[in-house]
């Protein structure tokens, strides 16, 4: 099963049932991004392709699709899973056995990326972060200078992040990029029952043009339907 799985499966099921999330875009900055790299923790470093990290730990209690949730696994892909028997990291171009894409997953930029050692501390990287005060905290997961399949780091490299906020809701930023070739992907979360899903952007969603300023980063924000 391939990436138009996915795609298929968010789009349909996304039609088919009442929304679990609502979805915001907007453009800005945000200030816990200040204290980002003050606090972070390297979860996963280069080299990696296709690979999930040891299972992280959520440092506040949290809810994905109205059901508790406590730790996940961040794959080089551009998504986690909070799915607990998880195994392997999927890239959109490699066919599943005759299973769904991962399901219990939130999916920032979903693509066919690596991390490549040897350019800095924190390119090649996904880090970790908790910010602010209870109970108004933010958990970011910050995918920092990965390169898409098939080019290389002086034309590919890819930064965006994963918000989860203390009140419920979730987050994905595009903060910069260089790509030598379009880059698309789609952009949601599917539930654990491997049905239920949220669709923000796809599946012809590129990433988008961004600088390396705050200002133009662009935001979607999930916010849970009470």
């Amino acid at each position: 099963m391939r990436a138009a799985t996915l795609i298929a499966l968010l789009a349909l099921q996304t039609a088919a049932s009442p929304p679990k999330y609502t979805v915001t875009k907007w453009t800005g900055d945000h200030d816990f991004l200040f204290e980002f790299r003050g606090a972070a923790t390297a979860v996963m470093v280069p080299p990696a392709n296709d690979v999930l990290s040891a299972r992280q730990k959520l440092p506040f209690p949290w809810k994905f699709f109205d059901q508790p949730v406590d730790s996940y696994f961040v794959s080089d892909n551009g998504y986690i899973t909070f799915d607990p028997n998880a195994k392997i990291s999927v890239a959109p171009t490699v066919t599943l056995s005759d299973a769904p894409p991962p399901a219990n997953s939130i999916f920032a930029f979903t693509n066919d990326f690596r991390m490549e050692d040897g350019h800095g501390q924190w390119v090649g990287h996904v880090y970790t972060a908790t910010l602010g005060a209870a109970p108004n905290r933010v958990h970011v997961i910050y995918w920092m200078g990965v390169i898409a399949k098939g080019d290389n780091f002086a034309t590919s490299s890819y930064n965006f992040l994963l918000s989860l906020y203390e009140n419920g809701e979730f987050e994905v930023t595009f903060a910069s990029g260089r790509k030598g070739a379009t880059l698309k992907a789609s952009i949601g979360a599917i539930a654990a029952d491997g049905k239920t899903a949220v669709a923000a952007e796809g599946p012809n969603f590129d990433f988008p043009a961004v600088g390396y300023g705050g200002a133009d980063d662009l935001n979607y924000k999930f916010k849970p339907v009470k």
